[in-house]
């Protein structure tokens, strides 16, 4: 009787364990899986404060283009990555989920201070590369470019302005749109930021976006890189 009582008490140790085995294996795998897609990744890009503006951080190492690289294209998940389902290690995908939530979210269904902002920042920023549209966006809001792209920069700008209102002022918005665009546009948005490099000046997005600034830094007017134009798109 007293074998058959510790047989038993044996049997349910080893039930515990087994019990907690499990629950510890299904705490390693969930932990494991959220890294895995993304959840505790951070972007490699780092914004830094200058005179110019809020700005990508490079170091400069003597190589402008691997400074660049290192510097503007993000790796990993954005902050707002896991609620819209877009990873910067996934640009194809994330761009028509992003080019989604500018379908999702008419213009006219923004406030007066919601459009104010996304004027602000949609009127900084175009897809120079593929399409000739001065910005996304004029200056009162209305579509200036139907292309997938400007979609993605429209999209999420209206994302954040709407859902984020606090989080992310319009720099920071902007610096995001931006940080996709070099993702779209590799080759090239590396060329602008390795010129700022080697001209010692700031990756802000204003400089990154300026569609004219290889022409201005070839002739030396660098004092009016990233400046706004007077009038975007028609009155």
């Amino acid at each position: 009787m007293k074998s058959k009582r510790n047989f038993l008490a044996i049997h349910v140790v080893l039930i515990v364990i087994v019990a907690l085995l499990i629950v510890f294996n299904q705490y390693e795998i969930s932990t494991l899986t959220k890294a895995k897609s993304g959840a505790y990744i951070k972007s490699t890009s780092t914004a830094i404060k200058t005179e110019g503006g809020l700005a990508l951080k490079y170091d400069s190492t003597g190589d402008a283009v691997q400074d660049a690289i290192k510097a503007l294209i993000p790796q990993g998940t954005p902050a707002y990555g896991n609620e819209l389902s877009v990873s910067f290690d996934d640009p194809v995908n994330s761009l028509n989920r992003l080019a989604n939530l500018d379908y999702q979210t008419k213009t006219n269904s923004l406030t007066a201070e919601e459009l104010q902002r996304f004027v602000n920042i949609g009127t900084r920023i175009s897809c120079e590369f593929c399409c000739t549209a001065p910005a996304v966006i004029d200056s009162k809001g209305r579509d200036l470019c139907g292309c997938a792209h400007a979609a993605s920069f429209r999209g999420l700008a209206k994302y954040l302005i709407k859902n984020h209102p606090n989080d992310y002022n319009d720099e920071e918005i902007l610096l995001e749109l931006t940080k996709w665009k070099s993702l779209y546009y590799p080759k090239n948005m590396v060329q602008k930021a390795a010129a700022l490099i080697q001209n010692k000046m700031p990756l802000t997005a204003d400089a990154l976006n300026d569609m004219a600034l290889l022409n201005k830094l070839s002739s030396g007017d660098s004092s009016s890189i990233g400046q706004l134009p007077e009038m975007v798109g028609g009155c």
